[in-house]
């Protein structure tokens, strides 16, 4: 990696760290030099605007999502294994991430948010395969896949509203681990 290259990486780290305690909308420009000790003018030769930044997050996010999710489908041929450990990396991911930056950029950068909305169905939608090859193996009972998936992501769009966990009083984290046990298992107590 090059110098340049390095320094937009550092930037890119520090204003992750800022934007994912503060959200997207307290931090400034001014902020991020301050943490990297460097002139503005120079965030400026990388970046020439916030809004350029938190693309780069975004950008930077789905790349690291995009190979720990083919990481796990290569090392794993149970499907329910692939959507469990799918699911919970994606938790664990997203989740420092949506508590500011992700509720700040729905409804101050919206085509950001939208790509994310983009991003997030087209992962989620694989999950449609996973099921219908877990049917074929006998793994899953016989359902439609399609239903599955979009009681799946009507439920997750429930909870990714900052309004609903407030209310609630409940964590994303534990908001989508609740989603998947329900989606999963069912309510039903076995006899």
């Amino acid at each position: 990696m090059d110098k340049d290259a390095q320094v937009k990486e550092k930037i890119l780290d520090v204003a992750a760290k800022r934007m994912i305690k503060f959200g997207y909308r307290k931090v400034t420009m001014d902020e991020v030099a301050q943490d990297l000790v460097m002139s503005k003018n120079t965030i400026y030769k990388h970046f020439t605007s916030k809004i350029e930044m938190a693309e780069a997050l975004f950008k930077r996010l789905e790349q690291e999502i995009n190979h720990e999710l083919s990481l796990i489908e290569e090392s794993n041929k149970d499907p329910l294994e692939i959507i469990s450990k799918s699911i919970f990396f994606l938790q664990h991911k997203l989740a420092p991430w949506f508590e500011h930056f992700l509720g700040d950029i729905q409804f101050e950068l919206p085509d950001l948010w939208s790509r994310f909305l983009n991003v997030r169905n087209a992962k989620i939608s694989e999950i449609k395969i996973l099921i219908e090859d877990g049917i074929r193996k006998g793994k899953f009972r016989k359902i439609n896949p399609s239903l599955a998936v979009r009681m799946y992501m009507g439920a997750i769009d429930q909870v990714l509203n900052p309004e609903f966990l407030e209310k609630e009083r409940i964590s994303f984290s534990d908001a989508l681990e609740g989603v998947l046990d329900i989606w999963s298992i069912g309510v039903l107590l076995k006899k």
